[in-house]
C-alpha cells in the first residue's frame, strides 16, 4: 500500500525567480488556501447538520455547494458526457486522485465507499465522516462483509453509492484490476450499476507514488486549468459477478482511452 503523507508542516514547493514558475506557484498558493477554506466550511456545515439529525438529502447540500465552488475557484473544468440516473444506483468509477470526489454531479444523494485509512486524514476524512461515508478495511474479510451489508442498506434507503473498485489511485489511462466484492453484491441483489470513466488532461493530477499531499496539491492547483472528462455509461445489470465486473471494466477502459486520445489531439485553451 502506498503511504500518503498529510504532514502539513512539510515544506511548500519553493518559489522561483522564473516568471512562469513564479506565477504557477502563486496561483497554486492562492487556490490551495481557497481549497482549505471551502473544505473546512463544507465540513463544518455538514457536521452541524449531522449532529442535529439531518437527513442525507440535507447532508448532501453542503457537498453540492462545495463541488460547485471548488470548480469555480480552482480552475476545474469538467466536460460531461451522458447523464446519471435519478434513481438509486451503485456508481462505479476509475480512480485518479482525491479530487475525483468532486467530479460527480449526481442529481441523486450519494454516499462514498472509501478505505478506512482515509477516515483519519485531515479535512478529507472529516468531510467523509460528516457525509456518512462507508469506511472499509480491505484487509479484513469481516469489514468487507459489513461494507456490503451497509451498501445494501443505503441502496434500500434510495441512496446512490459511489465506489472506486481499483482500490487505489492510478495515473492511467489503463485501469487496474477491479476488485470483485461489490460486483458480487450487485449481481446477487440485482442492483443497478452506473459506470463512470474519468480522465484528466494533465496526467500529473493523478496522486500516485510517494508524493505528499502538499506537493500534489501545489502541482495540481498550479495548472491554469484542471481539465477533466467525465463519461457516464448506461445503467447495467447482471447476475454473473465475473461477467459483470469484466463488462464494466471493459467499458470504462475503452472510455478512458478514448478520452485520453481526445485530450492528446486537442490544443490547449
Amino acid at each position: 500500500m502506498v503511504h500518503r503523507s498529510f504532514d502539513f508542516l512539510t515544506e511548500l514547493p519553493a518559489p522561483t525567480a522564473d516568471g512562469s514558475k513564479l506565477l504557477k506557484f502563486l496561483r497554486a498558493l492562492v487556490r490551495f488556501n481557497i481549497f482549505i477554506f471551502l473544505s473546512l466550511a463544507g465540513v463544518f456545515s455538514a457536521s452541524v447538520r449531522k449532529i442535529v439529525g439531518a437527513t442525507h438529502a440535507d447532508l448532501y447540500k453542503p457537498y453540492t455547494w462545495y463541488c460547485r465552488n471548488i470548480h469555480r475557484s480552482t480552475g476545474i473544468r469538467v466536460h460531461v458526457e451522458g447523464t446519471l440516473p435519478t434513481h438509486a444506483s451503485v456508481i462505479v468509477s476509475n480512480h485518479r486522485s482525491y479530487i475525483d470526489a468532486v467530479m460527480v454531479p449526481s442529481p441523486h444523494p450519494l454516499v462514498f465507499v472509501a478505505k478506512a485509512e482515509v477516515r483519519y486524514w485531515p479535512i478529507i476524512g472529516w468531510g467523509g465522516s460528516a457525509l456518512r461515508t462507508i469506511w472499509v478495511k480491505r484487509s479484513s474479510p469481516e469489514s468487507r462483509k459489513e461494507t456490503r451489508q451497509e451498501v445494501l442498506r443505503r441502496i434500500q434507503d434510495e441512496l446512490s453509492v459511489i465506489i472506486f473498485p481499483e482500490g487505489t489511485t492510478h495515473d492511467g489511462p489503463e485501469l487496474l484490476e477491479y476488485k470483485m466484492g461489490m460486483f458480487k453484491m450487485c449481481a446477487d441483489g440485482g442492483f443497478p450499476i452506473t459506470p463512470i470513466a474519468m480522465e484528466y488532461r494533465d496526467k500529473d493530477v493523478a496522486w500516485i507514488g510517494s508524493s505528499t499531499f502538499l506537493d500534489h496539491a501545489f502541482r495540481s492547483f498550479g495548472h491554469r486549468n484542471i481539465d477533466v472528462s467525465v463519461r457516464f455509461g448506461e445503467v447495467q445489470y447482471g447476475d454473473d459477478p465475473v461477467e459483470l465486473r469484466q463488462r464494466i471494466h471493459d467499458w470504462t477502459s475503452k472510455a478512458c482511452l478514448e478520452m485520453r486520445a481526445a485530450f492528446d489531439a486537442q490544443p490547449r485553451r
